[in-house]
């Protein structure tokens, strides 16, 4: 069974304070859109506009929290890998690191991210068994036509994957053509409109703000069905109070404006609450990523939005402000996926290969980042606890001084066993007879080996050609 019970950092008593506090944060201080077909939107439905400002009544927050899904399913092209999001899934879910600009591997050192990066961390996304979300932009390719850049990165996410899929930001135009190309590579002309399949990830500009694409953003997704995630990422003391509770309302009222948004568009709209605020240095105000203090701003709206709300939640994960594949990014890494996780939240990002406070992606890291969740999934699985595994007949069986080893039971269960996938459980001798390697340089052939086995495209050729044509076509 799963574990008895997840990380709980507030009482309910408390999490109805945040939740009345953002309440009359949103009808007394509101939100600045910037956007006009937003701000009709919300007048239409009975907030009180002034200029840019939308002050947003308690009554259409609550409305808005009643008709969004506490769960939905998230297709993929490859509809047996499709997934519950919210209520019902069995564990968290995983998807990779977005928005990098460098990349780094022992062979080559660290660099600007190019094309062929990107269709790397595509190929190790589609590879993984612990990945189940693909798409964003693991690095941003330095080396492409900015203006089309949109085009290029979507076609390379459909060649290398059949997972379902995580968008960014974009204006209308842009993602109503991504929509077509994702039907091109299903086969199916209007299967988006039943089967949401890509998520966007959109971010306010904190505090208490929306600029018009972001906005664009939402409303385009809403409008196709296709589910939005609104990812609050202030930071305290410098765009959210810095008490730990006060960043907790800002962020929530900021994610619960986006609710707002989805619901007066397409009541019962998929969308996913994604809290990731932090706690900067201080010294410098600079973003960092290893606090635990920002965990517990997080976890704090996870439980919100989870026990309250019964919203499906998204968190940043596997962060570090590390610069390199060293103890700093085990530590920090290991703390974020482990808290997080343990938090109950539905999906985890930036947690496969993000170093240097999302500026680098690793493809080693990558590796151990995979390691690292899947032991925490183990963890979360819990204990049998049926009857046969209290073992009372087989350790009558084997007796005092007897041993378990050759056991049947022993031999039917130790296949079952959780193993690293690169750590070494060796001995000492093993380990220097086969060249000492430290366990990033294990990491580094598991890269080459899953790489140089993956398919060029995962699209049959009737589909790789028209999508090929529908591009060429849209190149300006």
């Amino acid at each position: 069974m799963a574990l008895h019970t997840l990380i709980q950092v507030l009482d309910p008593k408390d999490l109805n304070r945040i939740h009345s506090s953002t309440l009359e944060v949103l009808e007394t201080v509101g939100v600045e859109m910037k956007n006009k077909q937003a701000l009709s939107l919300f007048h239409a439905a009975g907030a009180t506009v002034n200029g840019s400002r939308v002050m947003i009544p308690g009554k259409l927050v609550e409305a808005a929290i009643e008709s969004a899904p506490a769960s939905f399913t998230l297709f993929a092209r490859d509809e047996k890998k499709s997934l519950t999001i919210g209520e019902g899934q069995t564990r968290t879910h995983v998807e990779p690191s977005n928005g990098n600009i460098y990349t780094l591997d022992l062979q080559r050192g660290r660099r600007l991210a190019s094309l062929s990066d990107l269709i790397d961390f595509y190929k190790l996304a589609q590879a993984s068994k612990i990945c189940d979300i693909s798409g964003g932009i693991p690095v941003e390719p330095s080396d492409i036509d900015p203006q089309n850049a949109h085009l290029t990165i979507f076609q390379e996410t459909l060649r290398h994957t059949d997972k379902p899929i995580k968008r960014n930001v974009a204006t209308r135009k842009e993602i109503e053509t991504t929509f077509a190309m994702f039907e091109i590579a299903k086969g199916v002309k209007g299967y988006l409109r039943e089967h949401p399949s890509i998520y966007a990830s959109v971010n306010p500009l904190s505090p208490l703000a929306y600029d018009d694409v972001p906005l664009e953003t939402i409303i385009t997704y809403a409008e196709h069905n296709q589910p939005i995630t609104v990812l609050s990422c202030a930071m305290a003391g410098v765009s959210a109070p810095m008490g730990l509770m006060g960043a907790a309302v800002l962020q929530n009222a900021e994610i619960l404006a986006g609710l707002v948004l989805t619901q007066i568009i397409r009541p019962g709209a998929p969308f996913i609450y994604a809290p990731a605020t932090a706690v900067p240095n201080m010294q410098n105000a600079q973003y960092v990523t290893g606090s635990p203090e920002s965990n517990l701003i997080n976890l704090a709206n996870i439980q919100l939005a989870r026990e309250m709300y019964r919203l499906p939640t998204r968190t940043m994960a596997g962060l570090t402000d590390a610069k390199t594949v060293d103890t700093q990014a085990g530590l920090e890494t290991m703390q974020n996926l482990f808290q997080c996780m343990l938090g109950g939240v539905s999906i985890i990002n930036e947690c496969l290969g993000v170093l240097d406070s999302i500026m680098t992606n690793c493809y080693e890291k990558f590796i151990l980042d995979e390691e690292m969740i899947s032991r925490i999934l183990r963890f979360m699985e819990g204990m049998d606890t049926s009857q046969e595994e209290l073992s009372v007949e087989v350790i009558r069986a084997v007796g005092p001084r007897g041993s378990f080893l050759t056991h049947p039971s022993t031999l039917q269960k130790c296949r079952n066993a959780w193993r690293p996938m690169v750590s070494d459980w060796g001995n000492y001798d093993h380990w220097a007879k086969n060249g000492k390697k430290e366990v990033v340089q294990v990491a580094a052939e598991k890269v080459q080996e899953i790489l140089s086995s993956c398919p060029e495209t995962t699209l049959n050729p009737d589909a790789e050609a028209e999508l090929a044509a529908f591009v060429k076509n849209k190149i300006i």
